[in-house]
This record gives structure tokens, sequence and C-alpha cells, in this order.
């Protein structure tokens, strides 16, 4: 006696090879939520590219930040201990 499984899975497979042209109508709605689907795609590989690209000028940018902020630091603690003695 075949198992519930087997059976289903034969009447699952007559139905996937006696497949016809199926007609169907797609309205405007399912366009545009594919047009915005891929629009967002778009962009978030637009920002992905964005960011690897301008990484490396914002490291430029903290080191040119770190070394001026060093230098303020460098004068205060001078001054501090010129007007201190």
């Amino acid at each position: 006696m075949p198992s519930r499984f087997s059976i289903i899975s034969l009447f699952c497979a007559a139905l996937l090879l006696c497949n016809s042209a199926a007609d169907a109508y797609i309205g405007p709605i399912i366009i545009i939520g594919a047009v915005g689907s891929m629009f967002g795609w778009v962009a978030a590989v637009g920002v992905a590219v964005l960011v690897v690209v301008s990484y490396p000028f914002y490291l430029l940018y903290r080191k040119k930040n770190n070394r001026k902020q060093g230098k303020v630091e460098e004068v205060e603690s001078t001054e501090e201990g010129s007007a201190g003695g």
C-alpha cells in the first residue's frame, strides 16, 4: 500500500506535467510596485557604492581634524604650563 506522501507527490508531478499557457492580466498596480522595487534596489546599490568611494575621503578628513585637535591641545597645555609657573 503506497504511502500518502507518494500519492500526493505523484499527483503534484502530474499537475506539473499537464501545464498550459496561462492568460493573466497584470494590472498597473503590479507594474508600479515592480518599478518601485527596482528603484529601491538601484538606490541601495548606489548608496553602497557612494559609501565605499567616500570612505577614504572620510579617513583623510578625520586624520586632518585629529592633527588640528592635537595641535590645539599642545598649545593649551603649553599655555597652562607657562601661566602656572
